[in-house]
């Protein structure tokens, strides 16, 4: 039983790498198809702009860049009149077109359903000592009425939004108000003891 655990649970684990790194591929691609740019400028637009809705981890830019070149997704030119030759635009290739679209078709596409790593956490509820999770659980809760608050800001903040984005942003407020219900539950389940 423990070995067959420990093969679901590495699945998992892949699973999660494999999709984080085909939504970072997708999500640099999409920033190209805005046009050329360099490496910190594609950081920075998707700290600023896509934490909305996606959490793209990523240590360094360049890593994933140099890959995708190396694919044939990008290319890189050295910025003229730099006298810092390290300096590169990227841009999106043809073959990176084809790409971007093959990955938004396949998400589109998917009926995998929504990952999310609260849920296995809270598979393991009944080994867990409840005193040490509830203050962790109204934590969640806080960062949770945060989030939505942050949404509603970035909703005002942006006068002329395009439509898909302020349909994102209201996807999201959604989805962190029905977590937010779903934890009161879940922490209401533990206080009356209906979880051992």
């Amino acid at each position: 039983m423990e070995l067959i655990w420990n093969l679901f649970v590495s699945c998992i684990l892949v699973i999660g790498y494999y999709l984080k790194m085909r939504i970072q591929r997708l999500i640099i691609l999409g920033i190209l198809k805005e046009g050329p740019k360099h490496g910190y400028q594609i950081k920075k637009i998707i700290q600023k702009e896509m934490g909305i809705f996606s959490e793209p981890e990523m240590q360094s830019i360049y890593y994933p860049l140099e890959k995708m070149q190396a694919e044939g997704l990008l290319k890189k030119r050295g910025l003229k009149g730099e006298k810092n030759l390290n300096k590169y635009i990227y841009y999106i290739t043809p073959s990176g077109e084809k790409e971007f679209f093959e990955l938004c078709r396949e998400i589109l596409l998917s009926e995998r359903m929504p990952f999310i790593e609260l849920d296995v956490a809270l598979y393991f509820l009944p080994f867990l000592d409840k005193k040490k999770i509830l203050p962790l659980l109204r934590l969640r809760l806080w960062f949770l009425e945060k989030v939505k608050r942050w949404l509603l800001e970035k909703e005002k903040g942006q006068k002329e939004m395009p439509k898909n984005l302020a349909l994102l942003i209201k996807h999201h407020f959604k989805l962190a108000s029905a977590e937010k219900e779903f934890l009161k539950d879940m922490i209401t389940a533990i206080k009356n003891g209906e979880i051992k």
